[in-house]
């Protein structure tokens, strides 16, 4: 990395962290004297443009084998007739929001300066994403994108043109590995020859942006070939590599998700089900090799900031969860590691495909308005979304514990009723994964 660059990076990051913490003190400020006047704006909005994705990733919450797009018979990653019939259903032209949508959006939006990010199913897939992600740009807004990583070559000059912030590119292991989790053959290859056009092209231009992150999920499917997978990514021009654990849910706390949610909302909590599975389980069937991993994120943490300095990308860590407690986060997902407090409905807010708005961006049931039809400060004060923050306010969701929208912004730690809430200090750059 240049020193130019690197100047230029760190600018981005300051501004990224400055707005974070910004808007940690101002939910802090309302969480501590809760009223209309102080209810800050989210600082992140993200956008899930599509829910079409090309790919059939076999841990995804969406399109997966549990995934909650699927059309039950044909769980096992087929693309018949009727799960054609399901996508047009899902991702019709009148379930999909326009560009002049988007940009009457972001004209609300603009002034309370939120991080926008872009996300899927596959938001390269979207027709104007170009269009969208200049619209952002035009308005001063840091953009991220988050890829499968199959289009990126094609469109890495006019992705780099539009000035977008950072792009972050999911890879599960080596190219045998990723494809066979990735349900398509070259789909490795194609999200590396994407980050190299991305890093050529940019060099070209001679500019800083965007940074270039590769998340790599650990699941079950790829336990044993994380170390591989590192050795991979450390061959790609990345700036850095987010490792993460497997988002989950259990069928026992899935089912008391859809009864708190149906006793308090009244509405199905039948999300829950795309992220299925025991972690207590594999906490003990897998044993032998969660003992092996801790001791590689041991020596990953112990060696991150020389790697850094020899030019390999930095290794950051969502869930951060301290390596020798990773056993214990599948073991036991009633532990927090002091992720007490879930902040999205004061920090975050999703905009689904056809405009209905949600805190929860892996969990949609419950949606607070949609922006076709009403003003987004409206939606955000109103009486659906101040029901959610009365409830969030006094205890977690079942499903909280081990949802990234309760780990990806730091430490928020739940005080005693009687006291103002106090929160950690916020993680490097939010990342997101499972994707």
């Amino acid at each position: 990395m240049s020193f130019r660059r690197g100047l230029k990076l760190a600018g981005f990051a300051r501004r990224h962290l400055g707005r974070m913490v910004r808007g940690r003190r101002e939910v802090m400020d309302h969480l501590s004297a809760p009223g209309p006047a102080n209810l800050p704006l989210p600082t992140f909005v993200q956008l899930r443009i599509t829910n079409l994705c090309n790919l059939r990733c076999k841990m995804c919450g969406q399109w997966g084998d549990t995934g909650i797009y699927r059309t039950g018979a044909e769980a096992a990653a087929s693309d018949g007739e009727k799960e054609r019939n399901r996508i047009r259903e899902l991702i019709g032209l009148n379930r999909q929001m326009a560009l002049s949508d988007y940009v009457r959006l972001l004209d609300e939006l603009a002034p309370s300066r939120p991080i926008i990010s872009l996300f899927g199913g596959e938001p390269l897939l979207y027709p104007d994403i170009l269009p969208l992600v200049r619209e952002v740009k035009k308005r001063g807004l840091t953009c991220s994108i988050i890829t499968n990583g199959w289009r990126l070559e094609e469109m890495a000059k006019e992705l780099v043109n539009t000035g977008v912030d950072s792009i972050m590119v999911s890879i599960d292991g080596t190219p045998e590995v990723h494809d066979r989790i990735r349900g398509q053959a070259g789909s490795f290859a194609r999200a590396a020859a994407g980050v190299r056009a991305l890093a050529r092209v940019r060099d070209e231009l001679g500019s800083a942006s965007p940074m270039l992150l590769a998340i790599l999920p650990i699941t079950e499917l790829n336990l044993e070939d994380v170390a591989p997978a590192l050795e991979e990514l450390r061959k790609l021009p990345l700036d850095t590599v987010n490792i993460g654990l497997r988002w989950f849910v259990s069928k026992e706390t899935g089912a008391e998700y859809e009864k708190v949610m149906a006793e308090t909302f009244g509405v199905s909590g039948s999300s829950w089900k795309g992220f299925e599975f025991d972690g207590a389980e594999f906490a003990v069937t897998k044993g032998r090799q969660l003992t092996e991993l801790v001791k590689l994120l041991k020596g990953l943490r112990r060696r991150r900031f020389l790697d850094s300095a020899r030019g390999r990308p930095w290794t950051s860590f969502v869930p951060d969860v301290p390596a020798e407690s990773v056993p214990d986060y599948f073991a036991d997902a009633s532990k927090t590691f002091g992720h007490e407090l879930c902040p999205v409905a004061w920090y975050f807010a999703q905009v689904e495909p056809d405009g209905q708005v949600c805190f929860c961006g892996d969990f949609p049931d419950y949606f607070i308005g949609n922006v076709r039809e009403t003003p987004f400060r409206e939606i955000w004060t109103g009486e659906r979304a101040r029901r959610f923050r009365e409830k969030l306010a006094k205890e977690p969701l079942p499903i909280c514990s081990r949802c990234c929208g309760n780990w990806v912004y730091g430490a928020w730690t739940r005080p005693p009723v009687s006291e103002p809430v106090v929160a950690a200090a916020p993680a490097a750059l939010p990342s997101f994964q499972n994707r």
